[in-house]
């Protein structure tokens, strides 16, 4: 495909011949008159060079090459300028211009000059693919949260045997990421990575993706179809959310597991399979053991290694690079300037209890960057978002009474950690507690704070917010740590006063 040329020029003859010119390269060149119209052919479709008049009828072309530059940061832009002014060539250098010529332009120059700066833009793509090539996805893992690490840590060491992997964790924590890193770092990386989603596909359909059928097998079987297991051969089957797969069904697979071999649905032959098995849940394989859900040997089978990602409630350490991070990529993704969260929208979403985990936050901040103008405030956030409370705390269903104080008491630590900047002095007196309590209950929860009057190193963007304005859960938090004490305390004496009975 032809190198595609944006010349952008409001002389109607120059833009006819520089566009010639380039034809006559072998290149695909089309003229707009303004910046505006370059903007959005930038916006709608990939160029790679731009040849840019400083002097446009809607702007001056100085100011346009940064935009250019954000709205397609690899692609070089030629200056162009009919005033041969040394403070110009210079400006337009600085801001970003790969090189700058003066009317009347020598075409023959500005040719080798273009072929120059095509040429260095595919040695850039070609670097671009190699180090995508390297990457191995557990960067896409972000955060430093020690439960997180010791995860990503344990899942780099098993990533290049064979041995089954069983990934926990509840939906949107990153389970797909992570099977897709471990199989990237794993020797079978030119192998195929074949997902199933246990839970979206019928029972009486199931059979069929995973083991393939044969033709006349059953109504409607017109052709044979290859299963799952067998396009998977060589590389990795990524069973998601196996805790929802049929009794009769985990047979089956345990037996595949087991021989390496399976049968077509409606076949009596047998085929031989070579894949790892990475699986994936959004429960607990155990109870589900317990409560007669899934096969105990399969369970065991599965559980060669066990990972298990935090959830995001367990993790807000790792809440201020997560939201710039996904800043940052909202920010590229629909073409905005600038992106920020206002004080108001930060306090939002640290008191939050994100039941949807990483996949909420993401979907949270783009739908945010959309709606907003560059400044992100609470109204451009879901409304169950925009009201925080203590109440958002609440946990799933299920868990005990302790386990509910031990979470809430964990938010609202991190929260005054937040707004005091990570001074325990001012966190203890925002929570109504002592320091030494404080540190106490940092050290039991785990949580990652700098000691002494030293502030974490937050992401810059959260760093430079203004002082935060008290948000509702923090004024209550003095209460709400008595409440916690109290119900502590009481949950503490009914514990004694069974054991004594």
């Amino acid at each position: 495909m032809p190198d595609q040329i944006l010349v952008v020029e409001d002389d109607e003859n120059l833009a006819f011949v520089l566009c010639e010119a380039m034809g006559r390269k072998g290149y695909r060149a089309e003229a707009v008159a303004t910046m505006a119209a370059a903007r959005e052919r930038l916006k709608a479709a990939p160029y790679d060079l731009v040849l840019l008049d400083l002097k446009l009828p809607d702007g001056d072309g100085l100011e346009a090459i940064p935009q250019c530059r954000e709205l397609a940061p690899d692609t070089p832009i030629i200056a162009m300028t009919a005033y041969a002014v040394r403070h110009a060539a210079t400006e337009a250098l600085r801001r970003g211009a790969y090189d700058f010529f003066t009317k009347p332009l020598k075409i023959a120059e500005l040719e080798i000059v273009v072929g120059r700066a095509l040429e260095r833009r595919r040695l850039q793509q070609h670097i671009a693919r190699l180090e995508a090539s390297r990457a191995t996805g557990f960067e896409e893992l972000i955060g430093s949260n020690q439960a997180l690490v010791r995860a990503l840590e344990a899942a780099q060491r098993v990533a290049p045997t064979d041995l089954t992997v069983l990934i926990e964790g509840e939906s949107g924590t990153g389970k797909e990421l992570l099977a897709q890193a471990i199989h990237r770092r794993s020797a079978r990386k030119d192998g195929p990575l074949v997902a199933v989603n246990c839970a979206a596909i019928p029972e009486g359909l199931l059979e069929s993706e995973l083991f393939g059928h044969e033709r006349g097998a059953f109504t409607g079987a017109i052709r044979t179809r290859v299963g799952r297991l067998e396009l998977a051969s060589g590389g990795t089957l990524f069973l998601d959310e196996i805790g929802d797969m049929p009794l009769a069904m985990q047979a089956k697979i345990l037996r595949a597991l087991e021989e390496r071999k399976i049968e077509r649905v409606g076949g009596g032959r047998p085929i031989d399979v070579d894949v790892r098995i990475i699986a994936a849940t959004n429960q607990t394989l155990s109870r589900l053991v317990d409560e007669g859900r899934f096969r105990t040997d399969l369970f065991y089978r599965l559980r060669g290694i066990q990972l298990r990602l935090p959830p995001l409630r367990e993790r807000l350490d790792d809440l201020p690079e997560l939201i710039n991070t996904f800043l940052d990529r909202a920010r590229l993704r629909l073409s905005r300037t600038t992106a920020a969260l206002s004080n108001d929208a930060l306090q939002c979403l640290w008191v939050y209890a994100w039941p949807g985990n990483i996949r909420e936050l993401k979907h949270v901040l783009e739908g945010a960057v959309l709606l907003s103008d560059g400044v992100i405030l609470p109204e451009h956030l879901p409304p169950a978002i925009q009201t925080p409370g203590v109440q958002q705390c609440a946990t799933p269903s299920g868990r005990s009474l302790d386990e509910a104080i031990d979470d809430l008491e964990r938010q609202l630590i991190l929260a005054a950690l937040g707004r005091a900047g990570g001074v325990q002095v001012r966190a203890a007196r925002l929570l109504g507690i002592t320091e030494q309590s404080l540190w106490y209950r940092i050290k039991k929860h785990g949580i990652q704070a700098r000691v002494g009057g030293s502030p974490p190193a937050w992401p810059p963007d959260i760093a430079a917010l203004p002082p935060a304005r008290p948000a509702p859960p923090v004024e209550l938090a003095s209460s709400a740590a008595r409440d916690l004490d109290r119900l502590a305390k009481r949950s503490r004496f009914s514990a004694q006063k069974s054991n004594a009975g």
